[in-house]
């Protein structure tokens, strides 16, 4: 995902291994062209707006995001000058530029996950990220299987206990299946408390650069702290299922 939102983050910082999947379908955002693969929100003086990347589609259909390849504009440039005239005024403007936001537009390749990848790397070095980024599509990960079979061959294969799930996934995986192979799969109940941004009011969702600029590595980190929940923990609708919630 491109610069992503601090509730990632928050998943990323308990994890002891982190495998990005960038062998699948890089998603279309329901048919528009877009999602929160290839943009991602910030906030400027006149709201909320997109910093998206322009992606090479005609003649691509269905292709793999480690396949992808960014369009060769002046998108890059257009970023920068658009965080610049959001954040100049942020209390870590100078640091969070030099140190985040330039070694991200530096990334010069013309793939798209190696630029997004880069940006999760950068930022959660500042984050205090200690565990690698792995790439699905640089080894042999299940290759051949897909859904719940994947994820569980993949954790079986680590030797892991349990799988850090985001919540979407709560409306796919199953469940049983992780258990019957003891591995327990933990959600996360994502602190939106408001920090101080820029621009009027609180604004949830945004880039974690917004949340950098605005307090800070320190503050940042310790806003990240969460405790992930077990599913059976979480309440459940009639079928059986956990369903978001803010405890």
């Amino acid at each position: 995902m491109l610069m992503p939102w601090h509730g990632l983050f928050s998943q990323i910082l308990l994890a002891d291994r982190v495998l990005i999947y960038d062998d699948v379908q890089l998603p279309t955002g329901g048919g528009s062209g877009r999602s929160f693969m290839t943009r991602v929100q910030i906030k400027t003086p006149n709201g909320v707006d997109w910093l998206s990347i322009p992606v090479q589609r005609s003649g691509y259909s269905n292709q793999r995001i480690c396949d992808a390849k960014v369009c060769n504009t002046s998108w890059r440039k257009q970023h920068l000058a658009k965080i610049e005239r959001s954040y100049s005024k942020a209390p870590f403007f100078q640091e969070i530029l030099s140190n985040v936001v330039l070694p991200i537009y530096q990334n010069e390749s013309s793939y798209l996950a190696d630029f997004l990848i880069q940006s999760m790397k950068v930022i959660g070095g500042v984050l205090g990220v200690k565990t690698s980024f792995e790439r699905s599509s640089l080894g042999d990960w299940a290759n051949e299987l897909s859904g719940t079979e994947r994820l569980v061959k993949i954790c079986r294969r680590l030797g892991a206990s349990d799988y850090l799930s985001g919540n979407g996934g709560m409306n796919y995986l199953d469940y049983e299946s992780f258990e019957r192979n003891k591995i327990r799969v933990k959600h996360f109940s994502y602190r939106l408390r408001p920090y101080q941004q820029l621009h009027h009011g609180f604004t949830p969702y945004l880039s974690t650069i917004d949340l950098l600029f605005c307090v800070g590595p320190q503050f940042a980190r310790d806003y990240l702290e969460t405790i992930p929940i077990y599913w059976r923990d979480w309440p459940h609708n009639l079928d059986g299922r956990p369903v978001p919630f803010s405890p």
